[in-house]
């Protein structure tokens, strides 16, 4: 992360890309946040590689309270996150 680098594609595990669900998945998640802001896809990403709310402000430079304001906004977009 330290280049604002990321693949979301990391967030899935080899063997749930072997199916056609888990492939269908990825092209969804991929689709859903395209035009996201980088911020919020950094902190999708952070989130579910299990970083707390506070780990993520941290590293954004946010507060963790912001953090939890921004992912409830991403939770309530049809989106569930959760931790791989």
């Amino acid at each position: 992360m330290e280049n604002n680098e990321f693949d979301i594609r990391d967030l899935f595990t080899t063997e749930s890309l072997e199916s056609v669900d888990g492939v269908e998945s990825l092209i969804e998640v991929e689709k859903y946040i395209e035009k996201w802001p980088f911020r919020e896809k950094q902190i999708l990403y952070l989130y579910a590689c299990g970083h707390t709310q506070a780990e993520i402000g941290e590293i954004v430079g946010l507060t963790g309270q912001r953090v939890g304001q921004i992912l409830a906004i991403l939770s309530k977009s049809h989106l569930k996150l959760h931790r791989l």
